[in-house]
């Protein structure tokens, strides 16, 4: 069985035992955010290794090694794609917006704002698009494009484990932030990330958070793509740092337009251009690079 093979099946085993012990009555109680992350993280998992592994089957014609089913995978990535793309749209239209709000806040997501802070937010969502609107908008689309790029050059290449690194890279990074910010955040430094911008993002959370999804996403790159050691690790750390670029280019946007999610699809998460930011920036240079030079 190939490496990449063994990999998809590890980690839907991993995240379903992780829901599994968040689902006992005491520790979601105790931890009903996270048990939500891990529920809406498996759902996820299952939709992409599903498409992955239906993608990778080869035509059982003996005189044809092609991958018929690819589109199965193409098609998954334009989906996210147009979801994307609605919840962009509906920041940018009054009603839209407001909708979303109304429904942030009757799942407590987003705090009751004052008759003068409406009036302000709607005078924003009837302005016209400005320029972080424009730097958004496009990264989401290279990035779009960027993931069947890379899906394409892979499946040529039969070096089908680099799409898996770079998304398990970029993706992991996330919660490695997370709980190192959980752990260490403000100990070290008292000043937050970007407070202006994601009051909640540390600076030890930033550093360390990083470093953790670096060092195990690059071990899992020896073994999942063709890359020494030393590229696995460039790859992984950039990867890592470009995420927390794009998560706070999100936080911006998001901050911009007056919201704390940009959906309520995921629960736990909030919409697909919450899932995805950690991609925005360092998938679309990867896959450049990777093209060039893979």
């Amino acid at each position: 069985m190939a490496t990449d093979t063994w990999f998809v099946i590890g980690l839907m085993l991993t995240v379903s035992v992780v829901w599994g012990v968040l689902a006992l009555p005491r520790l979601r109680a105790r931890l009903p955010k996270i048990y939500l992350i891990a529920r809406s993280w498996w759902f996820m998992l299952v939709a992409l290794c599903l498409c992955y592994s239906i993608a990778k089957l080869e035509n059982p014609n003996q005189y044809d090694y092609s991958h018929p089913y690819q589109w199965l995978l193409i098609a998954f990535f334009v989906l996210i794609g147009l979801r994307g793309g609605y919840e962009l749209k509906r920041l940018w239209c009054l009603n839209g917006k407001a909708g979303l709000i109304r429904k942030l806040q009757a799942r407590g997501l987003q705090p009751i704002t004052s008759t003068h802070e409406k009036h302000s937010a709607s005078n924003n969502a009837s302005a016209h698009l400005n320029a972080l609107d424009i730097i958004f908008s496009t990264a989401f689309i290279l990035l779009i494009i960027s993931l069947i790029t890379l899906q394409q050059l892979t499946w040529q290449r039969e070096q089908y484990g680099v799409l898996l690194f770079v998304l398990f890279a970029s993706q992991f990074n996330d919660i490695a932030q997370y709980l190192c910010g959980r752990l260490l955040g403000h100990k070290w430094f008292k000043r937050g990330l970007a407070p202006t911008i994601s009051p909640n993002k540390s600076i030890e959370g930033a550093i360390f958070g990083s470093l953790c999804a670096a060092i195990l996403a690059s071990l899992l790159g020896l073994w999942l793509t063709p890359f020494s050691w030393w590229v696995c690790l460039l790859a992984a750390y950039s990867l890592a740092v470009s995420g927390i670029t794009g998560d706070l280019l999100e936080s911006a946007f998001k901050r911009q337009h007056g919201v704390k999610d940009t959906g309520t699809m995921l629960a736990g998460h909030g919409g697909v251009l919450d899932r995805i930011d950690s991609l925005l920036i360092g998938v679309p240079i990867f896959t450049l690079l990777y093209w060039l030079f893979g």
